[in-house]
């Protein structure tokens, strides 16, 4: 069941009304058994494994808050983390380690038990939450469920399972002890979110994926090193669009319920570091990445070395995260360098030029935020294409390529894709210059602008004629 459905908007509907009109205690169990049947949908082989998952670290987070036994909690957390990475990595690298070892312990990764090998959908989303329950449970940062019915709806509450936000308990808990009133302005601002998250994914996401997936999967050898640089900018608005528009509709269908969810985008593209990038960038993770595993170990108090140790542990586990492959490696790679690379270049040359007195401040801003554009992109090449080859490929034509074309004259390859789909990054690049503008205190949100920009994009659905209907990218995660 997909958001871009008419079959969900009715599911919704439905749950909408069991969740407001039904006494609280009634409301709380049927959403929470709509929430079931949501994830049931996909393949109801996978509820136990929810559920089983739920219950045992319920049942852990009651001990740690009533222990007051220093060892006990510790053993109680390491149960819940060991757990949860257990089951994570049994079924999302159970294949990856049998291609990747395959030859050395004797094991055929080829066979028909891992072609038809299937990862539950959302399964990374969910044992993150679960995770950061325990250990928020353990720190004394939050309070545990009231009940597991309550844990279990904070766990497989619909709008978010599949793909996030990532939300913390300390966020959704304390929503479920009373139900918010519905006002004017959450259902303006639910409903602007959905006809957003719609239109990104319909128009923009779905409109852009044929030119994708024919320079990704078909073409890649025949890019010049411009369509190269095309593909890859092309791709960078797809998955933000894919993604940024599921949490968009998850964000208004909690809004419209009345419960709230943490922003998880903000014009990541406007971006002038990495860092700022990541702040930027699937905001739940990065912050899930930061207070659960880079601060534990250590962070940037134990001197650059082992600060930039860190960094790099960090981005390339965030790698695997997203996915168990090479390219999601070399994604977290390529990520880790930049930010460390970063980090020792502003503490020397950047922190001079960048500073608000100097009169390089703006070029240097501008070269900034290039660069960080031009690698950021260059970084979605290993993210997107199916294999090493085809991202080095791509890659090489975006650096190499483009080099021997310019100052060589060399023949670089023929195939790029239609500019027709240039109309389709408009959108993105407004709404990129809208929060621009916002943040620059130069033009103020007002309910004027959302008007006319949510009428514009129900006119965009209506009038855009949608050939396929592609998966959201990030249910594969």
């Amino acid at each position: 069941m997909s958001f871009d459905t008419v079959t969900f908007w009715v599911f919704f509907a439905a749950a909408w009304a069991s969740w407001r009109l039904l006494p609280f205690g009634l409301a709380r169990t049927a959403l929470c058994g709509f929430s079931l049947l949501f994830y049931s949908w996909w393949d109801i082989r996978y509820v136990p494994l929810l559920v089983v998952s739920a219950t045992l670290d319920y049942w852990i987070g009651q001990r740690l808050h009533r222990s007051g036994d220093e060892r006990t909690r510790k053993a109680l957390v390491s149960a819940s983390v060991a757990l949860n990475l257990s089951i994570l990595a049994f079924f999302k690298y159970t294949p990856f380690a049998a291609r990747s070892l395959g030859g050395f312990v004797g094991v055929d990764s080829s066979s028909a038990l891992f072609a038809t090998w299937i990862v539950p959908v959302g399964i990374s989303f969910f044992t993150f939450q679960t995770m950061s329950y325990t250990i928020d449970l353990y720190r004394r940062a939050t309070v545990p469920a009231l009940s597991f019915r309550d844990f279990l709806l904070y766990v497989s509450f619909f709008p978010q399972l599949v793909a996030g936000p990532i939300v913390r308990a300390a966020t959704f808990l304390p929503q479920l002890q009373s139900r918010s009133p519905i006002s004017s302005l959450r259902v303006r601002h639910g409903v602007y979110r959905c006809i957003e998250g719609l239109f990104l994914k319909v128009v923009v996401a779905d409109g852009i994926a044929p030119a994708v997936i024919r320079s990704f999967d078909q073409g890649a050898e025949q890019l010049s090193p411009a369509g190269a640089w095309y593909a890859a900018i092309l791709f960078g608005a797809q998955i933000f669009a894919d993604f940024a528009g599921y949490t968009g509709i998850a964000i208004g269908v909690a809004c419209l319920m009345g419960l709230r969810f943490p922003e998880n985008f903000r014009a990541p593209y406007i971006a002038t570091s990495l860092s700022n990038f990541w702040t930027r960038w699937h905001i739940s993770l990065s912050s899930w990445l930061r207070d659960y595993l880079y601060i534990p170990l250590g962070g940037n108090r134990r001197g650059p070395v082992r600060t930039y140790f860190n960094l790099m542990i960090v981005m390339v586990l965030g790698g695997l995260w997203h996915g168990a492959a090479w390219n999601f490696v070399v994604w977290g790679v390529l990520h880790g360098a930049g930010l460390v690379v970063a980090r020792g270049f502003g503490r020397t040359v950047g922190s001079r030029l960048g500073a608000s007195g100097s009169p390089f401040a703006l070029m240097f801003k501008l070269a900034s935020w290039a660069l960080v554009f031009a690698w950021v992109h260059i970084a979605w090449v290993f993210f997107r294409a199916t294999d090493l080859a085809t991202a080095q490929a791509i890659a090489s034509k975006m650096t190499v390529g483009l080099w021997d074309q310019v100052v060589l004259g060399a023949d670089g390859g023929s195939y790029s894709p239609s500019l027709r789909y240039a109309v389709l990054l408009v959108p993105v690049a407004l709404m990129h210059l809208a929060q621009l503008t916002f943040e620059l205190k130069r033009w103020p949100r007002s309910e004027l602008v959302r008007a006319a920009a949510a009428g514009a994009m129900l006119f965009g659905l209506l009038l855009f004629e949608r050939g396929r209907s592609f998966q959201f990218i990030y249910f594969q995660f």
